[in-house]
């Protein structure tokens, strides 16, 4: 009982609990466990179920097809996370699918239980639903912000751009307004002529001594240091160009989940955009050798 009660006690949700209420509720879930990749819940399926992770990664994805053979990742979730609270709250059925990214262990919570507990303990209810308003509130404006940001993408990526070192210069002046705190943003291009990636592009707000700039990305983008994330942008098949974001403080875990699905969703986009610019330039460069040639 004492671990049950000390797991418990990360979590933000029963921060202020005195020992006596956390006792209590432990005694109204189960605990499980999931290998990795293991589906905890799929889209549309109906459930009355909190869920509390005590360990691990869980990511929440949407599918983009109806088969479910691709989806998209909409937050992922580490250790003292819930999910799983507007089927609890309004018995809706799962927007979306719940999966393992790693081995996760989780406390489960009926929605009789929890009802049960918050009317028999109401001091620690309103602290419960307190932060369950303040966590949906704050997924909600991450959600807001991302869905912004794709609208003035969208309208970036219609532009016609002269080359990708141009889109990204664009697209970094573009985004940087969306991230709160003191960022720093360098952009960088994949020149086929001399085989290297050069700068085209730098936002500076505070000295970092250029952290990850100027060598050749691996395959994957990622975390580079407590507040560094390397953003690749892969263009038939091979990084065509990357975004090194920098923070002038530590990144929280929870503030890492959240960039992260928000870079992904960037850098599919880009990568999608520096294809096209490259065909458009192939094919005019294609047009002017024919115009060239017919006219010798």
């Amino acid at each position: 009982m004492e671990k049950e009660i000390e797991a418990l006690r990360k979590v933000p949700l029963f921060a202020d609990f005195p020992d006596p209420a956390l006792k209590k509720f432990s005694e109204t879930f189960k605990r499980s466990s999931y290998e990795a990749g293991g589906i905890i819940f799929k889209e549309g399926s109906e459930g009355d179920t909190l869920f509390i992770l005590v360990s691990g990664r869980v990511i929440i994805e949407k599918k983009l097809d109806r088969d479910g053979g691709s989806f998209k990742p909409l937050a992922v979730l580490s250790a003292g996370e819930f999910f799983g609270e507007m089927s609890v709250l309004e018995k809706q059925v799962r927007f979306a699918q719940a999966r393992a990214e790693e081995a996760s262990s989780l406390y489960e919570i009926g929605r009789e239980e929890f009802f049960a507990f918050i009317r028999n303990n109401p001091e620690n209810g309103i602290a419960i639903f307190t932060e369950i308003v303040r966590v949906i509130a704050r997924r909600l404006q991450h959600t807001s912000s991302e869905l912004t940001m794709l609208f003035d993408m969208s309208r970036l990526i219609m532009r016609e751009h002269r080359s990708a070192a141009d889109f990204i210069r664009l697209t970094v002046e573009e985004v940087s307004i969306y991230f709160d705190g003191a960022w720093n943003f360098r952009g960088y291009v994949y020149d086929p002529f001399n085989e290297e990636f050069e700068q085209v592009v730098s936002k500076e707000a505070f000295a970092d001594g250029g952290a990850g700039t100027g060598e050749a990305p691996g395959a994957d983008s990622g975390w580079i240091g407590a507040s560094s994330y390397r953003m690749v942008c892969r263009a038939h098949g091979k990084p065509a160009g990357y975004v090194v974001f920098s923070k002038a403080s530590a990144v929280s875990e929870q503030e890492r989940n959240s960039l992260t699905t928000i870079f992904d969703t960037v850098s599919c986009i880009m990568g999608s955009a520096i294809e096209n610019i490259e065909h458009r330039t192939e094919a005019a460069m294609l047009e002017k050798l024919k115009t060239q040639k017919s006219s010798i």
